[in-house]
């Protein structure tokens, strides 16, 4: 996966909300870089496999991601699914609570993997230009 074609997708998808990306940035980090930013800033003695920063304003997306590609793998791993996909779903994880969403139930959690699905699916589709 190349920014070149993410990015493009995700512009189109946050449209779909009505909103633009002003920035958005995404921080790799170790798996224990990432548990020591769940307990300061959200107070988990957990291990996460993404935390977002949402700063967005006037449905203007701005925010940091910090996302630990081990606990990324471990999930791939659980969820029979590959490495890219679940990436992807965990970028744009993050960008759905800047838009709204969130996951603090059962049913928000449903509602946000079949969000995440979508996008997924809009990734792995073959775009061609016609004459």
């Amino acid at each position: 996966m190349s920014k070149d074609e993410f990015t493009p997708l995700l512009e189109s998808y946050v449209e779909t909300y009505g909103f633009d990306i002003d920035q958005l940035s995404y921080n790799f980090v170790s798996k224990e870089k990432l548990f020591k930013l769940n307990e300061q800033f959200l107070n988990h003695s957990t291990h996460t496999d993404i935390i977002t920063f949402d700063y967005t304003k006037n449905k203007s997306l701005k925010a940091e991601f910090f996302i630990s590609l081990w606990a990324v793998y471990l999930s791939a791993n659980d969820f029979s699914q590959s490495p890219v996909n679940e990436v992807v779903r965990v970028m744009i994880h993050g960008v759905l609570h800047c838009l709204g969403q969130n996951d603090a139930t059962e049913e928000n959690k449903k509602d946000m993997r079949i969000l995440e699905d979508q996008f997924i699916k809009m990734f792995h589709v073959k775009h061609t230009n016609h004459v």
